[in-house]
């Protein structure tokens, strides 16, 4: 990890509408992010929580009313039936967690049926099933369910960066997006955004 390019993202941002801005502080082991932007005349305030992995910051953005959120990475392992999984969420803000993520297929791309368990803090989660779907005409996104008994708890959208998926996710009655933020220069952001409910990626700009 370069501390020094990690420092960079810290602070105050603005966008290039010259209103909406971006607030970025880390806490502990993630990173607390808060977006106020304007539409129409209207303010919308929202929340982020990122972790930092390779240069860039990956954050999970939503609605401040969202009561629980999180931001994930899974990395494939072996023979490409197991992922790891790096993650974060709300409910544990300061703190990272790991997981393990299994299957019986051995191909390269991260779509299929998994078994998956998730640790933090002498934490064990149930054991989800996890499906990984390719979203229609979309090289480079992904709908995620999370269910238990057959019975979706959460869901999310996962895109794929430097050969990782990084992914946004929560409770399935809320929005979700994932936010992969990169340093043009000392003084500018690059976002790209992506949400559960669309097939788009949407690009922001942001500046001191």
């Amino acid at each position: 990890m370069n501390c020094y390019v990690e420092k960079g993202f810290l602070g105050n941002w603005k966008f290039n509408d010259g209103k909406s801005t971006l607030s970025i502080e880390k806490i502990g082991e993630t990173y607390k992010c808060i977006w106020k932007i304007y539409k129409e005349n209207t303010c919308y305030e929202y929340f982020g929580i990122g972790m930092f992995v390779d240069d860039k910051l990956f954050v999970s953005r939503y609605l401040k009313q969202v009561p629980v959120a999180g931001i994930g990475m899974y990395k494939q392992i072996g023979d490409f039936r197991s992922n790891s999984a790096l993650w974060a969420s709300t409910q544990n803000f300061d703190t990272l967690g790991s997981g393990i993520a299994l299957r019986k297929d051995t191909s390269e791309c991260f779509e299929g049926n998994y078994k998956v368990r998730y640790f933090i803090k002498e934490y064990e989660s149930p054991v989800y099933d996890l499906k990984i779907i390719k979203k229609e005409q979309s090289d480079n996104l992904y709908d995620l369910n999370w269910a238990v008994n057959n019975e979706v708890q959460l869901h999310g959208i996962g895109t794929i960066d430097n050969g990782q998926m990084f992914l946004a996710y929560g409770g399935i009655d809320f929005e979700y997006e994932v936010v992969v933020l990169s340093s043009g220069n000392q003084s500018t952001l690059n976002g790209k955004c992506s949400s559960v409910s669309n097939c788009s990626i949407n690009e922001e700009i942001y500046s001191r």
